[in-house]
């Protein structure tokens, strides 16, 4: 077991076009508590995502900053990546997309002779056709395709960065740690994470790290829920960035951008996941967002990735891919249709684990007895605000754990 474990959230704000904030928010296995209680403290919420904060006034978003870049405990690194930048990844994006797009031209060409016939012998095989046409897939949603490639560059170099950057690790001979990297996103925001291993890194040597990719991560885990949250406060604070230390995401030059490029087209081609959570049936939604951080409780190297299904679940695998018991969990609710109770006959029958949301009661308690301890040292009058909050927050996900 490691002497130390060092959970890093990553997340960012901004469109392409723009500058875009990204913020890798550290913090030891011990203190991970803090982050929450900040959340229950300044939004009344376990998780702070960014869709919930947009309401909120600049002046209170900012407040929420200042008090993690205040606590020596906390590990709070700003990127910043201008449109410049931008500008030269997508002129590669495109520039790297057009090669490819006319070496599909010239396969489809070569199918037909000069009258349009169809020629047998020399045309593509059936595999290769495949091949083709699942990579169009990429161009499905154009913005996405686009944005994910210059974020995903951006969260690269954010990552890559942590050794350097990281108040623990950046200690001389500090080298017994376990990293858990947690990328708000999904897997097309973190596809490169096994190239990692290739290169001379003390920070990522194989099992000393774990990289996951979670969509919409900013809604389920404080780490990234935190670091979302500060980077959409700073870009609604833009004018009051020079106050802190910000780091630029910079073009380089020696990455091999065709490689990353490629490999970029295929993390969107394919619905790729670590470990996924699928939700079945009703369950309130301020009960729902605590289910994955609870299972990633029991186990600190599984991070969950969630998705509600409404939907018949045999075309939802045929879509997104069916996975295996060992990397899919169903978490059932109370409030079940018709329609769910065909998707957790079909889970059963095929072997995938079933758990209600009943089974996380335990652990939810747990998290709440570890918050109210921690409230015990807070100051007498912020103490009673914040014991108020958690007990609303307690009795509202409690009576949906049943």
């Amino acid at each position: 077991m490691p002497t130390y474990i060092e959970i890093n959230g990553i997340d960012e704000t901004g469109s392409v076009g723009e500058p875009i904030i990204f913020v890798r928010l550290g913090i030891s296995l011990l203190n991970e508590i803090q982050i929450i209680l900040r959340n229950v403290e300044h939004f009344d919420k376990l998780m702070a995502s960014k869709a919930h904060l947009k309401g909120y006034e600049t002046k209170t978003l900012f407040k929420y900053v200042l008090d993690f870049v205040d606590d020596p405990s906390i590990d709070i690194t700003i990127f910043r990546m201008f449109p410049k930048t931008q500008l030269r990844l997508m002129k590669a994006l495109s520039f790297l997309t057009g090669q490819k797009l006319f070496q599909w031209r010239r396969s489809f060409i070569s199918m037909f002779d000069n009258k349009g016939n169809l020629i047998k012998a020399d045309a593509p095989t059936a595999l290769e056709i495949s091949e083709i046409v699942s990579s169009f897939r990429r161009f499905r949603k154009p913005s996405i395709w686009f944005e994910s490639f210059v974020k995903s560059y951006g969260m690269m170099v954010v990552t890559k960065r942590i050794g350097q950057i990281s108040k623990s690790l950046s200690k001389p001979g500090f080298t017994d740690h376990f990293l858990v990297i947690q990328i708000d996103g999904g897997y097309p925001f973190a596809f490169w994470w096994k190239d990692l291993l290739a290169e001379k890194n003390p920070s990522f040597k194989k099992g000393s790290f774990v990289v996951s990719g979670v969509s919409s991560g900013d809604c389920y885990y404080p780490s990234m829920s935190t670091a979302g949250a500060i980077a959409l406060s700073l870009f609604r604070n833009i004018e009051k960035l020079h106050l802190f230390p910000v780091y630029p995401v910079e073009y380089n030059e020696e990455l091999e951008l065709d490689d990353f490029c490629e490999k970029h087209g295929k993390a969107m081609e394919t619905h790729y996941f670590q470990n996924r959570m699928l939700f079945i049936g009703n369950i309130d939604y301020s009960t729902k967002v605590c289910i994955p951080y609870l299972a990633h409780l029991r186990d600190r190297k599984i991070t969950y990735e969630p998705t509600s299904i409404r939907m018949p679940i045999e075309p939802f695998f045929k879509s997104y891919g069916r996975g295996s018991p060992e990397n899919t969990v169903i978490v059932q609710g109370s409030s079940l249709s018709t329609k769910d109770k065909q998707n957790l006959k079909f889970c059963s029958n095929n072997g995938y684990p079933i758990s209600h949301i009943s089974d996380f009661k335990d652990n939810f308690d747990e998290l709440i007895n570890k918050l109210d301890e921690e409230i015990q040292y807070a100051p007498t009058q912020k103490k009673k605000s914040l014991s108020s909050k958690l007990k609303k927050i307690e009795q509202e996900c409690i009576s949906n754990l049943k």
